[in-house]
């Protein structure tokens, strides 16, 4: 999904077969969405068994216009080492999306059982819960939920086999 520069400082690693995502990662601007007509960057923090990261998405796949962000916290729960990759389970603690254009807010209330993730009374800059809903093409899991994914490190790059683009990957 997302291919992540490594700062140089946090280097990955995955020695004795255990698995070691320690650090901060920040996606460069990907392209999303029908056609790849939105953007979207994600910063990605692991410290000891937390996990959280923050996706902001934008109108255009320039990453301009800042439409959406949404924000992921969970707990690492263990990996090993296979062959060139890193397998591991997260689980969710909570997931929010933040509006932050009027627009899109007026879609959102327009359609809530829709894009609207099932709920109303969206407000700009004001987070809502999102856990275990549907929210357009996004399927996110719920609180509780283990999530399974697959990382490579090469060289000072870390990508993933799912998140952040994949929110539900239950297998």
């Amino acid at each position: 999904a997302g291919i992540l520069p490594i700062p140089a400082a946090l280097p990955a690693r995955a020695d004795d077969g255990k698995v070691d995502l320690q650090g901060e990662w920040t996606t460069d601007c990907l392209r999303i969405g029908k056609s790849d007509w939105h953007g979207v960057i994600t910063r990605i923090t692991i410290r000891g068994d937390r996990m959280h990261a923050v996706s902001q998405i934008y109108a255009r796949n320039g990453c301009q216009q800042p439409t959406v962000q949404v924000r992921y916290e969970g707990t690492l729960d263990g990996g090993l080492k296979e062959h060139d990759s890193l397998l591991f389970a997260h689980t969710v603690t909570s997931i929010t999306m933040t509006p932050n254009d009027a627009d899109v807010v007026a879609h959102y209330n327009g359609d809530p059982k829709g894009v609207g993730c099932g709920l109303s009374g969206w407000k700009e800059n004001t987070p809502f819960n999102v856990e275990g809903r549907t929210c357009a093409a996004a399927n996110f899991a719920g609180k509780g939920d283990t999530l399974f994914d697959r990382a490579w490190i090469d060289g000072n790059r870390l990508r993933f086999a799912a998140f952040p683009v994949e929110w539900s990957n239950r297998s």
